[in-house]
């Protein structure tokens, strides 16, 4: 199923997301859940509905606490307020089961990408002592045990890093 919005349009997300919350269609849930990107853009559009209807409590709790006239018309006032308030109490549980239920996925990526992160800066350390290691024996300065300890780190890490590939 073809979603009707971009990857960088979040506002037509959060749209979509309250509704499939409204009217949840498994289909369209999949196309907002299967890519990479399009579950980062649906666990982004969750947690901000979210926000939007926490601010909407606020500003109802405020617009009740407001209303004057006769007693009435405060009891009208508070009645709505508790329909309106149970329905979106109902909303906003049914968006943070959503948003939990993909949270897990949405770690699971950011965790790959600091651990690809991760390997590319030790790997361009290790060619940088590497380097330092050809230099120093190319040329006219002796070995440290500094340098022996580095390059032997190095060596170990290597080791490390092959093992753990080849599980």
């Amino acid at each position: 199923m073809n979603l009707p919005y971009a990857l960088d349009d979040d506002r037509a997300a959060i749209t979509a997301v309250g509704h499939e919350i409204n009217r949840p269609n498994p289909a369209r849930w999949r196309a907002m859940t299967t890519d990479d990107e399009r579950l980062r853009q649906t666990h982004r559009a969750l947690g901000l509905l979210i926000k939007q209807v926490e601010v909407s409590f606020l500003q109802r709790k405020a617009s009740l606490r407001a209303v004057e006239g006769t007693y009435k018309d405060r009891r009208r006032a508070k009645v709505e307020y508790e329909e309106w308030k149970s329905r979106t109490i109902h909303f906003l549980n049914r968006a943070c089961e959503r948003r939990g239920s993909i949270a897990p996925r949405v770690r699971l990526l950011d965790e790959t990408n600091v651990i690809d992160d991760l390997r590319t800066a030790l790997e361009t350390l290790a060619r940088a002592v590497t380097d330092h290691r050809d230099a120093i024996r190319a040329g006219t300065r002796n070995e440290t045990t500094a340098d022996r300890m580095l390059w032997l780190q190095l060596d170990l890490s290597r080791h490390t890093v092959l093992r753990a590939r080849a599980r």
